[in-house]
């Protein structure tokens, strides 16, 4: 019950997490970015851009895997169940006022809500949501550690908004200081919970 708890707990602070930075208006997390220039750019809703990208994720996965795992299959259904639950929460959680000074520190804050969401995820060794399940297969694919492909591939999702902007020519859609922030140290706070935090089942 522990590790089903934790799991379910994970994925909600990531969506959460999500949603709470699109309202603080600094620039979305880097692994939603490309998510979010779908929704704005197609005017669909973030959830059902989210769906889209992930069901990509899980075809990419597959091809470097060379196979076709029941995790994979999982994948899928879970794609379609976590694209609800950001909508769900995008619903939810209203539109803030606040000062950027603490937008920035709220901004902070949610980027370690964020980390623990994906280390509590990819811990429980359950299903994982697409976002991470791609990096989770490129580090066992090529040997990485999980957070260096994690940065790597946040910072991958970035260059990718970019051209799909340009490709579209939109505004860039959901990029700002925040976008970097999550990009550059996301990764590198979920090495932090990596090292002191021991989950055991």
């Amino acid at each position: 019950m522990k590790k089903y708890f934790l799991y379910f707990l994970g994925l909600n602070l990531i969506a959460f997490a999500v949603v709470l930075n699109v309202r603080f208006d600094l620039g979305v997390a880097a692994f939603s970015s490309v998510m979010y220039s779908i929704s704005q750019i197609y005017n669909i809703s973030l959830g059902t851009a989210s769906i889209i990208c992930y069901l990509i994720f899980v075809i990419i996965q597959c091809i470097l895997s060379k196979k076709i795992t029941v995790t994979f299959i999982l994948e899928i259904p879970l794609s379609f169940a976590f694209g609800w639950l950001t909508d769900l929460y995008d619903f939810i959680i209203p539109t803030l006022s606040l000062s950027l000074y603490l937008r920035v520190i709220c901004f902070i804050m949610t980027m370690f809500i964020t980390a623990m969401g994906v280390f509590l995820s990819v811990k429980t060794n359950l299903i994982l949501t697409p976002t991470d399940g791609i990096v989770k297969t490129i580090s066992e694919v090529f040997s990485f550690p999980f957070s260096i492909v994690k940065n790597t591939f946040d910072i991958t999702l970035v260059f990718v908004t970019i051209i799909l902007c340009l490709i579209n020519h939109t505004h860039f859609y959901g990029l700002g200081i925040g976008t970097i922030l999550t990009a550059l140290f996301i990764g590198r706070i979920i090495n932090i919970y990596e090292k002191k935090i021991q989950l055991s089942f």
